[in-house]
């Protein structure tokens, strides 16, 4: 092809022609990049002969490239302007190719009512000008959009009609690659010896046409068939060389579904690190093309690894995004295998009431998709084109019987009405036999479902009475060592306290009484600062105690503005020590039904939090807002603020944050515990805004009547 492109050096009709037979060859043996470069020669050379045909079929050349590098958005935008080109041209056979390939690429990115359209608008197209090798084509395509829809019925229907017609053609790849669709529909219904039949015929096929893709697809599903079979070692040695042949041609798609095979037999043989590697590899590539039929059955099986390693977390995301694209394609099969795995993880977590009510939406899912009762109707589809081979034999056999039967006498007539009369009557009675028998056998098949479904219901129920129980031992425990620990703090806080107290007063009198250096009234102002840190921790301690225990509160009408204006006052001496301004804006009209002992609790710890944490010449804010129905209190500094790392956790007990208090001041880590306890009491809420190096805000909602 390329001495025929150097022999013909004019830019005419004919060299466009020749770059557009080479690109095909070059996309064929998976050099795209080459393949895109004589596309666009193609284009630029038809363009300025306003030879739209040309540049319609350059088009959707490239579109090939772009679909076999797995690059689906690109190769849909080249597919489009072909079939914008061939409009204008007025190309009706051509419209129906870019109406095929254009359904294809939606096939790839799992959208398949979009493809369903396409398909329809090709066949249409076909019904004002007939093309039987077209036609075979977008019915094959029909098939296997159903079939990833779950319809396998239609898709069954389908592959016959292309069977029946691509029969009497010469090419022979077609019925081979209809043969192969079937071998996968005997897949999805767990007949592997007989998908495996299909897939040998089909790879025999591809290797007779010289068809690497066909070969490498032969390969794949070989393996996969092996899988079902739990032969993995033969399973690995298929997928091992379709992974090599669609690396050879650059299928992208190919190998993503090579990878996850790959996997599926590693995680079944127990091989583990192995699966998850190939899992890996499959999903890089499935997002690399955008391929969520690729990608799903990547993160099915990872799902599927994670619960059998007994890691239930890590099976959490790729179960989340596989119920994504089911729900974006409406894909049943995936959202039947969502609600399997979802039942498998809550069951693994323990967690048996939600798992149960996932295997339900599996089973009522399962039962309107493909069951054996539908397999049954596969085999006889496929026995009726058998028949209606048949039976055009018998018509023919019958026209050279008519010209003997004339020649025999009115006692042969007569006999051969009686013998076919016998035949139908009793080929009627096997029939009204043989359909007694399959409706008991659907009949004992549901019921047996039915009991097994029970029995798992009967288990899982137990399963949840007893977790009930145990639920109820453990929290009767924890009360108990409640109960034990606030007595325990109690009297530990009570003991502390009256040693510091001599600490300190023993410190006081030695202070008094004898003329010190200054390195003893150091250790001295130590000692009392200790003593005063560890009365506070006391106090804190015992505060949460009581207000854990305090159910009820003395509650009153109170001025919401000339509180919190009082209350500001309180700390005059300790802003002015450290340089500080308190700015207060207050609504003075706010009144608030509630327990002012606990509200000033509140605000003294957040405010004394605030002066701490405060570099000197700071501003502290305090606003109150009325609403109709709540008060809100924000207390904002200009302090270090909080960390990200802090916000989670700042209303934990004993949390030590990242900042730390600019004075030298102490800090027991409960004051916040204890603003979040009362708050909570009040009925209110409490939240926190902060930014890093930006200061704090903290928020505090109450009810105008708790």
């Amino acid at each position: 092809m390329q001495q025929t492109l150097q022999a013909h050096p004019t830019a005419d009709t004919t060299r466009a022609t020749i770059l557009i037979a080479l690109t095909r060859q070059l996309y064929r043996a998976g050099q795209h990049d080459e393949a895109l470069q004589y596309a666009a020669k193609a284009r630029m050379i038809s363009r300025a002969l306003q030879y739209p045909k040309g540049e319609g079929n350059a088009w959707v050349a490239s579109g090939h490239a772009y679909l076999r590098m797995g690059d689906y958005d690109s190769a849909l935008a080249h597919f489009h302007k072909g079939h914008a080109a061939f409009t204008e041209a007025h190309e009706l056979g051509r419209l129906a190719d870019t109406y095929l390939y254009i359904g294809q690429a939606y096939d790839y990115q799992a959208r398949y009512k979009e493809a369903l359209e396409q398909y329809r608008a090709a066949l249409n197209v076909l019904e004002e000008r007939p093309h039987e090798d077209m036609q075979v084509r977008v019915l094959n395509s029909i098939g296997i959009t159903y079939f990833n829809r779950g319809s396998y019925e239609l898709a069954l229907e389908h592959y016959l009609q292309a069977m029946k017609i691509s029969a009497t053609f010469p090419d022979k790849l077609y019925y081979a690659t209809i043969v192969n669709n079937i071998g996968v529909v005997k897949m999805a219904t767990t007949q592997y010896d007989e998908a495996l039949r299909y897939f040998r015929l089909y790879r025999v096929a591809a290797r007779a046409l010289k068809h690497p893709q066909s070969e490498a697809v032969a390969l794949l599903n070989i393996g996969e068939a092996c899988i079902g079979m739990k032969l993995y070692k033969e399973a690995n040695q298929y997928l091992d060389s379709a992974l090599t042949r669609y690396g050879q041609i650059g299928d992208k798609r190919g190998m993503s579904f090579a990878e996850a095979n790959l996997g599926d037999s590693y995680r079944n043989m127990g091989w583990f690190l192995n699966a998850e590697t190939y899992y890996n590899e499959s999903i890089g590539i499935a997002r690399e093309i955008h391929s969520d039929e690729a990608l799903v059955k990547s993160l099915l099986g990872l799902t599927d690894l994670y619960i059998r390693m007994q890691q239930p977390r890590r099976a959490v995301a790729p179960l989340a995004e596989v119920r994504t694209a089911a729900e974006r394609s409406d894909a049943m099969p995936w959202m039947e295998k969502v609600y399997l795995y979802s039942s498998r993880l809550d069951s693994a977590r323990g967690d048996y009431r939600s798992a149960y009510q996932w295997f339900k939406k599996y089973s009522h899912l399962n039962d309107s998709l493909f069951n054996e009762r539908k397999s049954q109707q596969v085999v006889q589809m496929q026995e009726l084109y058998e028949s209606e081979k048949k039976d055009k034999e018998i018509t023919l056999l019958s026209e050279a019987k008519k010209m003997e039967e004339l020649k025999l006498s009115s006692n042969k007539t007569l006999l051969i009405i009686s013998i076919i009369f016998f035949v139908l009557l009793t080929g009627l009675i096997l029939y009204w036999g043989y359909i007694k028998a399959r409706y008991a056998r659907e009949v004992s098949e549901q019921h047996e479902r039915i009991s097994e479904a029970y029995e798992e219901l009967k288990v899982l129920m137990d399963r949840v009475e007893e977790q009930n129980k145990m639920l109820a031992t453990k929290n009767e425990a924890l009360e108990e060592l409640h109960r034990e620990k606030d007595g325990l703090i109690s009297v530990v806080a009570h003991d502390l306290r009256s040693p510091l107290n001599r600490i300190a007063g023993l410190a006081t009198l030695v202070e008094l009484g004898q003329s010190l250096d200054t390195d003893g009234k150091e250790l001295l102002a130590l000692m009392q600062k200790v003593c005063a840190e560890g009365n506070g921790l006391i106090r804190d301690l015992l505060d949460i105690n009581q207000y854990a225990q305090q159910e009820a509160l003395t509650l009153a009408p109170l001025n919401l503005g000339q509180f919190v204006g009082a209350l500001a006052a309180h700390y005059t001496g300790a802003l002015e020590k450290k340089q500080l301004t308190m700015v207060v804006r207050n609504d003075r009209d706010s009144v608030v039904q509630t327990d002012s002992h606990c509200l000033n609790r509140i605000l003294d710890n957040i405010l004394t939090n605030a002066i701490k944490f405060s570099p000197p010449g700071k501003r502290i804010f305090i606003d109150t807002e009325s609403q109709p129905t709540a008060v809100t209190i924000r207390i904002r500094d200009e302090g270090p603020g909080f960390h990200p790392e802090d916000l989670t956790r700042v209303f934990r007990k004993f949390t030590r944050l990242s900042a730390r208090p600019t004075g030298g001041e102490s800090s027991t880590g409960l004051g916040l515990s204890i603003v979040k306890s009362l708050v909570e009491k009040l009925s209110g809420t409490v939240k926190l805004e902060s930014v890093w190096g930006h200061g704090a805000t903290f928020v505090i909602t109450l009810p105008r009547n708790t």
